[in-house]
């Protein structure tokens, strides 16, 4: 009984929203993945964030339609493959919410 109560107390696991920026101050275009007011410039960065995070997180990316190419994991359907594989041996949970 006492592992039902605290199993209704407990909070849901936590939803993160990811964003990728554009920085246009450089020769070439550069960008950085924010979550919440931290910023990875690489996914690698972002990975060892994102390993941190509590089991049954949700990453939610609503990236838009428009690209101007060179975006990280966007541009690259194997490192999208290989980032999802990532997440799911992390148990989060990874939601790119399609655009069109």
């Amino acid at each position: 009984m006492l592992a039902l109560i605290l199993a209704m107390t407990l909070a849901p696991p936590p939803v993160y929203e990811l964003r990728l920026i554009s920085i246009f101050d450089a020769p070439a275009t550069e960008y950085i993945f924010v979550i919440g007011d931290s910023g990875f410039k690489t996914v690698a960065s972002l990975e060892r964030f994102l390993a941190t995070l509590p089991e049954g997180s949700t990453i939610r990316w609503s990236p838009g339609c428009e690209r101007l190419g060179g975006e990280p994991l966007l541009s690259s359907e194997s490192d999208m493959d290989r980032f999802r594989t990532f997440c799911r041996e992390h148990h989060i949970n990874f939601i790119l919410v399609p655009s069109g």
